[in-house]
């Protein structure tokens, strides 16, 4: 059912690209700033960008050595004590794609990143994690636009390069970061919007997005869901945009025997500060209703009377809390400098059902003009569980790594990761690492970006 479901959502949006390019009739317009700087159009977006900055397709492979630290199976010895493995060291084979390309009337973003590790003194970790987004925008006639936007992925490692990555989708349910335990998890989210353009001032969008999150271990639950949304925006002068936006999100978690609804009321608000500074806000409420069935153990005395061992019962919560995201960014000649928070809906990683998440990060990425390329990473995750009773659940990651053109195509690339994660109960509290250090290909002019 995944196969036949992630085929229909690919094929499905490549032939609405398709026909969407091709029914094009009027002349282009610059699809990445139309609606004013700092408003992102929810398909390409910025996917695809290296530095800020866009670049041409290209693609990358090569080899490299890691050594992983403290991972975390979803595994307990026979006192129930979760177990670690601790210092495993191997081989990565990598690869991927990343950049932009225009046509007349459309535009394509895309970031692929998958590899296969091989430990050398252990089994049981060895495979394959892939992560794939993919953003298309096209100019359908004068006043409509199309957004497409796609993400699959499988993870199994939180300190992994394709988890510890800056997030490119801050309306993503599904956060690679968030992942407790070094355990596959294979999620895929679909979206597509419209937007009408009633101005060169002011414009409607409307659209929604699906979501199925599996987890292949037994023990944790999978989930699925869509949301449907709609915004209004008015560019009020050349530097700044106002708008409003409102959001349904239904979720879904079969184990856990829950689900939810919700919905979102926010205003936003957009400006260029000076020549290099945009900000971006969107700041509202969200009202979340969760419902759970609840399972008791009866007595003995009353599953006598009853004739059964347990009762079922409904929990519902009712939760109203502040909702939004903030972005500030920096653009320079060749580098880019960027702080995003975030506190919305997520579908969770697996131990409990609908979260609350807040998250702060900062990433810095500088693609010198002939050899060199440098990015620094930090981020904090935080997911409160609405409805049940399962603690807060902390990560605190970061990463630093650079890329030297050696020449020929060939570059030396170094990385190090680092994830910490706690849950206020329970006494959980881990530090996991990862140090890389390999050989990549690339033809192209500038130096391989991290991101």
């Amino acid at each position: 059912m995944w196969n036949k479901f992630l085929g229909r959502m690919l094929g499905g949006a490549l032939l609405v690209a398709a026909a969407s390019t091709a029914a094009g009739q009027q002349d282009s317009v610059d699809l990445s700033t139309y609606q004013g700087p700092g408003i992102i159009s929810p398909g390409a977006g910025n996917i695809g960008l290296r530095s800020g900055e866009q670049v041409n397709l290209r693609y990358y492979a090569g080899v490299s050595g890691i050594v992983d630290t403290n991972l975390q199976p979803f595994v307990s010895d026979a006192q129930g004590n979760l177990i670690r493995i601790h210092n495993l060291y191997g081989v990565d084979v990598s690869g991927g794609a990343y950049g932009v390309h225009h046509w007349k009337r459309a535009q394509l973003g895309l970031d692929y990143r998958g590899d296969y590790r091989q430990y050398a003194n252990s089994d049981a970790l060895n495979g394959s994690d892939q992560n794939l987004t993919l953003g298309y925008t096209a100019q359908l006639s004068r006043r409509w636009t199309l957004d497409l936007r796609e993400a699959a992925g499988t993870v199994s490692i939180a300190t992994s390069q394709l988890a510890s990555t800056p997030a490119i989708d801050g309306t993503a349910l599904i956060t690679p970061a968030s992942l407790l335990f070094d355990s596959r998890t294979t999620f895929l989210q679909s979206s597509a919007n419209m937007t009408y353009f009633q101005s060169a001032r002011t414009s409607f969008t409307f659209g929604g997005s699906g979501f199925l999150q599996e987890q292949k271990v037994t023990g944790l639950s999978n989930s699925g869901g869509y949301t449907f949304t709609g915004s209004v925006q008015r560019r009020i002068s050349k530097n700044t945009t106002l708008g409003a936006t409102y959001t349904y999100s239904h979720f879904e978690f079969p184990v856990f025997h829950s689900n939810s609804d919700s919905n979102a009321y926010q205003g936003t608000f957009a400006t260029a500060l000076g020549q290099f500074w945009t900000f971006s806000l969107q700041a509202g409420a969200t009202v979340t209703e969760v419902n759970n069935l609840l399972t008791f153990a009866l007595s003995p005395e009353l599953a006598a009377l009853f004739g059964q061992a347990s009762i079922t019962e409904n929990a519902y919560s009712h939760t109203i809390y502040p909702s939004g995201m903030a972005t500030l960014e920096r653009k320079f000649r060749r580098a880019d400098l960027r702080f995003n928070y975030y506190r919305d809906l997520n579908s969770g990683n697996g131990s409990s059902g609908t979260a609350r998440r807040e998250s702060a990060n900062v990433a810095f990425s500088y693609t010198g003009i002939r050899k060199v390329n440098i990015g620094v990473y930090g981020g904090y995750y935080n997911l409160v569980s609405i409805g049940q009773n399962t603690g807060a659940f902390t990560t605190y990651n970061g990463s630093a790594g650079f890329t030297y053109t050696l020449g020929h195509g060939v570059s030396v690339s170094a990385r190090y990761d680092v994830n910490k994660q706690i849950i206020d109960i329970g006494h959980f509290d881990r530090v996991s690492t990862r140090a890389t250090l390999g050989l990549m290909f690339s033809p192209g002019n500038l130096p391989l970006a991290l991101w």
